[in-house]
Parts: structure tokens; sequence; C-alpha cells
């Protein structure tokens, strides 16, 4: 007698019945999966726009950080900054100092409100151009833009052993002037640019120019100016001046979005008004 071999096999239910469990457990495991990459997206999104604020706000508190003293304003309501840079300065020798037998040149020496159209400038290696703004005492954009204490410079000379005293320093040379306000710490500094950074539409641009050209407390940057940051969907920009002892606080608050994402970053950036 022969043995008839058992076939091996699956039934249509089993297989039914794996199909649907399988069924089950995929879309179990899918909208885990959908949920994850929603995630890791939107977190890269999140953190595309935290960059690109990071890098705005930092380089404009790079270009904050050179600004003349008492120069920040902030323009249309808050929906924009405009500052003046320096790019260099020193300091001043005041007419009661005593250097023995340096600076010797009264009429060279800083004192408030006489009229000079020269003065020491402690040390060497400065450099001016004829044209350029020296800034002495400024204690309000009122006073900078109205030229009060501002003066411009025709050169720059070394001082004479025999004349002033001391051969280890320089000479300012500029259009008679008569400066209203002591400095407290002696400094003055030379105008590099005036800036401006405000929104307009979504994006924040930059616009600069030379010296004081434009420095009048309206808007001057418009879609012609480079972009510091685009996709904006609000900025604040806010000030608190402080005083010559404790500075200023310039606060930033920007807002980005991208799609469904939107992420915002407040900077404070603290200035030095002492003139």
């Amino acid at each position: 007698m022969i043995a008839r071999r058992q076939s091996i096999g699956f039934t249509l239910v089993e297989m039914i019945v794996v199909i649907v469990v399988l069924g089950i457990v995929a879309g179990v495991l899918g909208g885990f999966i959908y949920q994850a990459v929603n995630a890791y997206r939107d977190t890269s999104e999140r953190s595309e726009l935290v960059d690109r604020a990071r890098v705005a706000l930092e380089r404009l508190a790079r270009e904050v950080q050179h600004a003349v003293p008492n120069s920040i304003r902030v323009l249309n309501g808050g929906a924009g900054v405009e500052f003046v840079t320096a790019r260099s300065g020193g300091r001043l020798v005041h007419v009661t100092e005593d250097f023995g037998t340096g600076f010797r040149r009264r009429n060279r020496r800083f004192v408030t409100r006489a009229n000079r159209s020269e003065l020491y400038s402690v040390g060497t290696g400065q450099t001016v151009a004829s044209g350029e703004l020296l800034v002495i005492g400024n204690s309000s954009p009122g006073d900078l833009q109205g030229l009060a204490t501002v003066a411009t410079l025709s050169g720059i000379s070394p001082t004479n052993a025999a004349q002033d005293g001391v051969s280890a320093a320089q000479i300012l040379q500029f259009a008679a002037h008569r400066f209203p306000y002591d400095s407290p710490g002696l400094h003055y500094q030379i105008i590099d640019y005036t800036h401006e950074v405000g929104l307009s539409g979504a994006a924040l641009y930059w616009h600069r120019a030379a010296g004081l050209d434009g420095y009048d407390g309206a808007a001057g940057w418009s879609a012609a100016d480079p972009v510091l940051v685009d996709g904006v969907g609000r900025v604040n920009f806010s000030y608190f001046p402080g005083s010559s002892e404790s500075g200023g606080i310039l606060t930033v608050t920007l807002e980005l979005a991208e799609g469904d994402e939107s992420i915002s970053l407040v900077r404070e950036i603290h200035v030095r008004n002492t003139p």
C-alpha cells in the first residue's frame, strides 16, 4: 500500500487573515512614519528660519557696536532704525590737563564753546581725508543732524617738538567750529556711514550712504537696497538711550515665516553712548 503525502500550504482564509493583519500593522506604522517625517521637516524649516534670523541680527549688532554715540533713532513706528557709524576715533587733550611741557599750544586744546580749527590728537597713526566729518561730544540725533557737534576735516599733521612740546602726536585740522558740549572721555569720532535698516513688504532692507547723507529721521530704504533678510512677518525696533554711564539698549524683535512655520527672536544690543 502506498502512503499518500499530505500537501503543505495556506488556505484562502489564512491568507486573508494575514493580509488584513499586515494592513493594520502597515497603517499604524505608516501613521508614525508620516508624523516623524513631518516633524523632521518642520524642525528643519524652523532651524533654517532661526539661522537666517540670527545671522541678520548678528550683522546688525556688529554695525551698531560702531555707532557714533547718541546717533541711533527708531523710524516708522518701530519698523526701521537709523544710525551713524564711525570708522575710527581717538583722544583729545583738554585745556585743563597738565602734560608738563607737552601739548603747550592752548589753541589746540579742547574746550567747550571755544572757536577752534585745530585740536591735538594723542598718539600717532591717525589718517583723515579732506571732507571727512569730525564728531565731538554728540548728545542726541538732533545735534548730529544739525551739525552742532560736527566739523568738516581738512587734514591732519604731526606735532612739532619745538612748538608743541611733543613729537609723538598729531593735530586735527578742520573748518573753525564751536563744539557745544564736553566729551566726558575726551573722545572724538570720524564718521564713516549713515545706515538705515527697515521693513518693506516681507524683507528687511539695508540702506547705506557716505557721511551724514540721508541722516534726517525719515525712512530712506527701498527695494533697490541690499536685503538683510527676507520672509519677515514682523519687525520691531525699540531704543532705550540710557546715559553716558550706563549706555543704551537697542531691542530688535524679528519674526520670520515660511510655509506653515514661523519663528520669533529677540535681540538686545548694548550701545556705548559715552561721547
